[in-house]
């Protein structure tokens, strides 16, 4: 692999649209030259019966299971840790069972939408946004990085996606850009990293548009600006989209000056070699 990285955002076929587990991607993180490995599948959520796309609960003791055994694999470090969807009134649920009873290494807090209300906030919903869905999905994001329990957060910039493209703006907008800088402020007032995640890219050509709709670069300027810290990760749901797409996400960090970081061996962010 041309790159010194590891990838810390990473799913099993528990969540119901990915495939494979641990131990799969471990030995493929090996042949990628990977030295550690962040498991991060998506997290049940109190309340959810079932959810399409989440572990169910009865699944976190197993993921678990698998993840330490994978451990040490091929001479991959494995971390065990979560996607979590997040909502205010889950934070103690995350933080005293995935964090406290579990032992989980780390959490990823996302907004993949808004809790039990799919039709108010669904950034994979083919609507686009407005001012409205702006509003609800900056609110979450900078209560997520508030929360303090997350070691990064995840995709800050996935309303990227439903934005809607056109000649007079290309997707971009003043909401926009203000919903961007109250999070990249959010994440600077708590030193929260931010990932760049290259998942993004392969939606931008499913959709035919010339450019990424996340990670979205001027989102990334602001951060830059900012001097946030940031991880490349591919939020990879199969073994072979592991290092899927991570050639531009470095190009990007490399032109706009970002300060890379990784997880260590106890899924702390440290430093990463630039």
């Amino acid at each position: 692999m041309k790159y010194n990285w590891n990838n810390y955002h990473t799913h099993t076929f528990r969540c119901k649209h990915a495939e494979k587990d641990a131990a799969d991607y471990a030995r493929h993180a090996a042949e990628l030259g990977m030295t550690r490995l962040g498991m991060s599948d998506h997290a049940y959520s109190p309340g959810e019966v079932s959810h399409p796309t989440h572990m169910d609960f009865d699944m976190a003791e197993d993921y678990v299971r698998a993840c330490r055994e994978a451990d040490g694999l091929c001479g991959v470090r494995v971390l065990c840790g979560l996607e979590c969807d997040f909502a205010p009134e889950d934070v103690s649920f995350f933080k005293e069972y995935y964090l406290g009873e579990l032992g989980m290494d780390y959490l990823i807090g996302s907004v993949h939408g808004l809790k039990n209300h799919p039709e108010l906030l669904n950034p994979f919903s083919p609507q686009p946004f407005g001012i409205k869905e702006l509003r609800l999905y900056t609110d979450l994001y900078v209560g997520l990085i508030e929360s303090g329990i997350f070691t990064f957060g995840g995709h800050p910039d996935l309303f990227g996606r439903p934005l809607e493209v056109s000649e007079n703006h290309m997707g971009w907008t003043p909401e926009a850009a203000s919903c961007s800088r109250e999070i990249v402020d959010a994440a600077k007032a708590h030193n929260l990293p931010l990932e760049i995640n290259t998942s993004g890219y392969a939606r931008s050509r499913e959709r035919n548009i010339p450019f990424a709709i996340f990670p979205r670069r001027e989102f990334w300027e602001i951060a830059a600006d900012a001097g946030i810290r940031v991880l490349i990760n591919t939020d990879a749901h199969s073994v072979a989209n592991l290092d899927a797409d991570i050639e531009p996400a470095f190009a990007l960090v490399k032109e706009l000056g970002l300060k890379r970081v990784e997880l260590g061996d106890d899924g702390k962010p440290a430093e990463a070699a630039q």
